[in-house]
């Protein structure tokens, strides 16, 4: 939470600033966990990224990672000005869930949704 606060604090006192919080060994499990947050002049960036090396009950170890994206840039950089002075935004949010396992020593196939 203190991180929070203090991207919200920076925020306040510099429109254009960067955040980033990184777990290596999250809940004593090798667990990752990234969070990211940038803001320009002109657009702004959040990223979450969690990685689980072998999902709990798993005896083949399968991991999962799992990354939500969102992005937002004014319309204005593609469409140009609006007619009526109105301002247009373009978000985006992807997400996507990956599952990879060893078949053999050095071969790790992957599975993306």
């Amino acid at each position: 939470m203190q991180c929070f606060m203090l991207f919200i604090l920076s925020h306040l006192l510099c429109p254009m600033c960067s955040f980033a919080y990184s777990h290596r060994n999250l809940f004593g499990r090798n667990q990752k966990l990234n969070i990211s947050l940038e803001r320009g002049q002109i657009d702004s960036i959040f990223c979450i990224n969690y990685t689980d090396p072998w999902i709990e009950g798993d005896d083949k170890r399968t991991s999962r990672t799992i990354i939500i994206f969102n992005s937002r840039t004014p319309g204005t950089l593609v469409h140009g000005n609006q007619h009526d002075n109105s301002s247009l935004s373009i978000g985006r949010v992807t997400a996507s869930i990956e599952f990879s396992r060893a078949l053999r020593p050095k071969l790790f196939p992957q599975l993306s949704f």
